[in-house]
Parts: structure tokens; C-alpha cells; sequence
């Protein structure tokens, strides 16, 4: 049984003698000439050789090199190599002068097609169509002009055994020996391992420029260290970060305070995740957060460490996403026209264009931190951090981390990696302290020494920060007599009370405020009923102790339980006297806590149902109840 041809093998001598055969069948049915080469044999213009050259520019070099060790071994005199490509063109030759002559009669030579259909059978015209070495030696070639001629013929395969071309040697019939068609076979063979070569260079060459390229597209700085802790790349950003494009070759101790172990970040690098640290650059400090990772090889075998890093400020961008607040409002979102409150919104837009230490002074629910946000807003540059911490709500234990911030292990319970204060997550920004106070005692020390230095030390740390952000304070409480009960330090008063701005309360706005603000009120509930008469009296008399954080809840109360057009004062449900009947009589602060006496004892003491229903936090729900020593048992 006759065995199969697979491509790139040398034939027997039984399947080469039926292969000459059928391709003597072949190129008669074609009309091959057997006397002489075709006057019309196709042949390539100059333009399209040399563009065929050019595309297969990479295998040509390969052929070069190879034919050039190929003549060590072979006597150029009598012998000539040629290249064609995989469509047959011949795309190279060279040999000895009487060889080339020789070539050049029987047109094999640049720019001709050699296929079965232009020469018959002929060694490259069969090793392109079968793709397996050929050798034939005189009568095997079905054109008399190539008797008295031995050929040999390999084929060169590139990535997934995709035909690259053919590889030929020529000689007279009287030098054939089986050695030739071995030799042009390893010769073809050493062009495709070449050829590999060149391919997983270029690849690596590309995989590695990428690699370089988002290296440096990212937009943190990073550094490889080797094993011995030199700087062997740092990207653009990096060289930025530092001020500085001469670091590689260094030893990372040129940046004072990076201070590294290679072996701790091998073995614990869940350890060297979001560290912080002061780097020397220049006269400069720099706050950088990085996070360090061992190089490894295959073999487990450690090879450096990449780091990547940014400075503090740029983290200040996830800062609306770490504090859950966004500075939306502005001064135009700022309604009322009365005024005292005019007055008020004009100082705060004098405000906005200073650094100063601003004192926000009004009642609960007055929008102290809306006028904080347009003033922070109104600012230039807008896109600084704004950052909001109620002083009030967070136990005087906690408040210190929560400003200053800490470092890994400094306390039970301390986040790995440590946690950034809001000071220095506001810094270029600004810092609201909201009811400030009713900050505890030892923390107005350790606020008024960060207003006198400019410096703040997170819990744990053995360096300080400096901070720039611009810090908004706000209150309720009369400080000039928490002064006088030493419930607020004199001089933390005198530094936070540079520019103080008072935000009438609700109730001394007049009719027209209210009413405005009851108004936009329905329409940002995207609501259409009205306001009767009766009601629009009622919010106007009514002496409104939650201010506008209660008309809001008020207007979205009644809009539950009104009908489809119209909203009554009964649906407003104030709880006060209308018309000629009286108002309940007291001071502000006895009906405050005859008020909030009441709703506790309505909802069986429940602090959140209550503190919906008078339209204040629960945070300063349970601070009036303190202030008032209301019972809740």
C-alpha cells in the first residue's frame, strides 16, 4: 500500500517516480512547452518586485544569511540557490557567474513565476504544490532545457505550518548526490527556526512595549526595584510625582523615608497595601500613599518589587465618594429674599473669596450647610474636596481619628493600612465642622493647636502633616455663653470667630420666605397641588423651631394626606391656634421642649419616629433631650 505524503518529508523513491509522473501528465494538459521556456512566462514589473520583496522582507534576510553559510559547504561555481515565495515568484538567486548565466537562460531569476502551470515539472514547481522536499535530476524536468540539471527543493513553513516559500539549489546533473536534497532540507529548516526566533522577538518586543506603554499611561506613579532595591524604571507620572527624571539606577534610599524590606513585602504583602509615608523631594515634603508588591519568577525565586504610589492630594478626587457628600448647592440655590437673610447671603459671598476661618452661627435647620457649600462653591479654584463632619454626632473618643486620621496598629480595631483623616482628605479644600459646639473639651485643644500650626499628627504617627484647607465651622449653640459657662475654650471662640456670619431663623424671615420656600417645595416633589388660603396663614403664623428642614418635612407630610388638588391647613398638621386663638405661650427653648416632650411621649419615647416628625436629626434629637433632661423612660 502506497504511503501517504506529509507535508514537509522527504518522498520515497516509489512515491517521488509517481509524483514526476503525474506532474509530466500535468504540465502536458497545461501546454507547457518541453523545448523551451514560454516567451510569455509571467513575470512580476519592477514596482511589484520590489513591493514583493518588501512584504516578505523578514524571510529574504533569513535566506541571505543562510545561503551564505549554504556556500561554505557548497562550491559556488557549480551551483546556484535561489528563493521564491509562496506564490511561485522568484524573489531571489545568487551563485557563481557561469550558475547565474545559466539561471538567467532558463528565466529563473527575480521576477518570474515558477509554478507547474508556467515551467511544468520542475523541483520548485513541485515543492510548491506538494509542499515536501523535491530533488530531480535530468529527465525528471519535463523542459529539455533543464536536462543535464539536478534541482533540489525545500519547502519553509512559518507559524501553523502556513507555506512561507520555497528554497532552491541548482547544478549540473554529473554533481547530484543524496546529500543535496539533505542539505537544502536543514538549510530551509534553520530559516524557519530563524524565523521563529525573529516572530517571539518581535512578539516579546511588542509585549514589552506594551508593557512600557501602560507603565507609563498610568496615571500613578511606578517604580521596579531589583533585588537590591535600585530603581530600575519609574513611569512618567512617577517622575512627576518627584520633580525629578534621574531616579533610575538609584537606590530607593535616594527618596528619604521609603522605607522598604523586600523580604517583609515577599512574605506579607498584604502588609505593604496603602501605606503612607513623607518623601523628601527637594526642599519638599511630599504625603504619598503607595502600596508595594514582590517580582517573582517562575521558580518562585524573588526578583525585586514594583510599587505604585500617588500623592495625597490626588486621592482627594475619591474624597465625594469616602465622605458620602458632594458639594452640590451654590448661591443660586440659596432662595429667600428677605433682609436679614440678604444680608447674610452677601457676607457669605465675601467669604467665599477669602482663606479665612468662617463661623456659620443659626439655629437647627436654618441651612447652615447649605451656606457652607456655596461658600465652598463660590470659591476659586471649584473641584477642591469639600468634607462635612458632625462634631456633635461622633463620640469624643472617635472624633480625634475621624480628624487626624491614624496609622496601621495604633489601636484595637485600627484598619489595615491605616485610614486618612477628613483634614487631610480636605486638604486645597474645605473642612466643615458642623455643631462644633458640642465638640468635647480635650478635642477643642488639639482643634485650636492644628488652627495655630497648620499641622496635624494622625494617632500612631511619628510625623505630622501639613494641611491648607480652609475650615468652615457652623453651631447653634451661643458660644459667647458657652465661653462664660466654660463649656467652649475662650481662645479656640477667638480663633474660629474670624468671619462670622448669623442665618436668621425661619420664623424671622417673614411671610414671603415662607411661602417661597413651601412652594418650591411642592414643585421639587414634582407635585401640583395648592396651597389654600388657610394654609399659606398657617405656615406664615406658624413659629417654625426646626426651620426649613420642618417646613420641607411639613410639605411632604401633607402631601400624604391632602386630596388631589388642594392642601389645607389641617392638612399641614402645625399643632398651634389659628385666628383669634392663642399661640402657646413661653420661651423659645420651653416650647422646644414642651415640643419635643410631647412627640416622644406620642411615639413612646422611639427617637427616630420622633425626630422625623419635628424635622430634625436623631443626632440632635438626643442632644436637645441631654440639653433639656427630658425624660425618655
Amino acid at each position: 500500500m502506497e504511503q501517504p505524503i506529509v507535508n514537509g518529508t522527504i518522498l520515497t523513491r516509489e512515491q517521488l517516480r509517481g509524483v514526476i509522473e503525474e506532474s509530466h501528465k500535468r504540465s502536458e494538459s497545461y501546454g507547457v512547452n518541453r523545448d523551451e521556456r514560454d516567451l510569455n512566462q509571467h513575470r512580476l514589473s519592477e514596482d511589484e518586485l520590489e513591493a514583493k520583496k518588501l512584504a516578505n522582507a523578514d524571510i529574504l534576510s533569513q535566506v541571505k544569511a543562510t545561503i551564505k553559510e549554504f556556500y561554505e559547504l557548497m562550491s559556488p561555481e557549480d551551483f546556484s540557490v535561489g528563493f521564491a515565495d509562496k506564490d511561485g515568484y522568484i524573489l531571489l538567486y545568487d551563485g557563481g557567474e557561469a550558475a547565474r548565466q545559466n539561471s538567467r537562460n532558463r528565466k529563473f531569476s527575480p521576477g518570474y513565476r515558477w509554478t507547474e502551470r508556467d515551467v511544468g515539472t520542475s523541483a520548485t514547481s513541485l515543492c510548491l504544490k506538494l509542499q515536501v522536499p523535491i530533488q530531480l535530476n535530468d529527465t525528471d524536468h519535463y523542459c529539455r532545457r533543464a536536462h543535464g540539471f539536478i534541482s533540489s527543493a525545500a519547502p519553509i513553513f512559518g507559524h501553523k505550518k502556513t507555506l512561507l516559500g520555497v528554497l532552491c539549489v541548482f547544478g549540473d546533473s554529473s554533481l547530484v548526490h543524496p546529500h543535496t536534497l539533505i542539505m537544502i532540507t536543514s538549510a530551509a529548516r534553520s530559516i524557519e527556526r530563524n524565523m521563529r526566533l525573529l516572530r517571539r522577538n518581535k512578539d516579546m518586543s511588542m509585549y514589552i512595549g506594551f508593557l512600557d506603554s501602560v507603565i507609563e499611561a498610568s496615571g500613578t506613579g511606578m517604580i521596579t526595584l531589583d533585588k537590591n532595591l535600585r530603581i530600575r524604571k519609574i513611569n512618567r507620572q512617577g517622575k512627576k510625582i518627584f520633580r525629578s527624571v534621574n531616579l533610575e539606577g538609584k537606590p530607593i534610599s535616594a527618596l528619604a523615608d521609603f522605607d522598604l524590606d523586600l523580604q517583609s513585602i515577599y512574605k506579607h504583602p498584604a502588609h505593604w497595601k496603602h501605606k503612607e509615608c513623607i518623601i523628601k523631594s527637594g526642599r519638599k515634603d511630599l504625603h504619598i500613599i503607595y502600596s508595594a508588591q514582590p517580582v517573582v519568577s517562575a521558580e518562585k525565586k524573588l526578583l525585586g518589587a514594583v510599587i505604585d504610589f500617588a500623592e495625597f492630594s490626588n486621592i482627594q478626587k475619591l474624597v465625594d465618594k469616602i465622605s458620602g457628600t458632594k458639594p452640590f448647592f451654590t448661591f443660586d440655590s440659596i432662595i429667600g429674599s428677605s433682609p436679614p437673610f440678604l444680608a447674610a447671603i452677601e457676607l457669605a459671598r465675601r467669604a467665599s473669596n477669602s482663606r479665612s476661618t468662617i463661623l456659620l452661627l443659626g439655629e437647627t435647620g436654618t441651612g447652615k450647610e447649605l451656606f457652607a457649600q456655596a461658600i465652598h462653591n463660590g470659591s476659586e479654584p471649584n473641584g477642591r474636596p469639600f468634607v462635612p463632619i458632625n462634631c456633635g454626632a461622633i463620640p469624643g473618643e472617635l472624633l480625634e481619628s475621624e480628624l487626624f486620621g491614624y496609622m496601621e496598629g495604633s489601636f484595637t480595631g485600627a484598619m489595615k493600612g491605616g485610614r486618612p483623616g477628613k483634614f487631610a482628605l480636605a486638604k486645597g479644600g474645605t473642612i466643615l465642622l458642623d455643631e462644633i459646639g458640642d465638640m468635647p473639651h480635650d478635642m477643642q485643644v488639639k482643634l485650636l493647636r492644628v488652627l495655630q500650626t497648620g499641622e496635624i499628627q494622625p494617632i500612631g504617627a511619628n510625623h505630622v502633616i501639613k494641611v491648607d484647607a480652609r475650615i468652615i465651622a457652623s453651631t447653634h449653640v451661643n458660644l459667647s455663653e458657652a465661653v462664660q459657662t466654660n463649656r467652649f475654650r475662650q481662645d479656640l471662640y477667638y480663633r474660629l470667630n474670624i468671619l462670622q456670619i448669623k442665618i436668621p431663623p425661619l420664623r424671622e424671615r417673614g411671610a414671603r420666605d415662607i411661602h417661597t420656600l413651601a412652594n418650591h417645595f411642592l414643585q421639587k416633589a414634582g407635585h401640583k397641588q395648592q396651597l389654600t388660603g388657610d394654609a399659606l396663614k398657617a405656615l406664615a403664623t406658624y413659629h417654625w423651631p426646626g426651620n426649613i428642614r420642618e417646613l420641607e418635612n411639613t410639605i411632604q407630610r401633607a402631601l400624604h394626606v391632602c386630596d388631589a388638588r388642594r392642601i389645607t391647613a389641617e392638612d399641614l398638621a402645625l399643632g398651634i391656634n389659628h385666628g383669634n386663638r392663642n399661640v402657646p405661650g413661653g420661651t423659645l427653648a420651653e416650647m422646644e421642649r414642651n415640643m419635643i416632650s410631647a412627640s416622644l411621649k406620642s411615639t413612646d419615647a422611639n427617637m427616630a419616629e420622633s425626630a422625623r416628625r419635628l424635622g430634625i436629626s436623631r443626632a440632635t434629637l438626643y442632644r436637645k433631650v441631654k440639653l433639656y433632661q427630658i425624660e425618655t423612660v
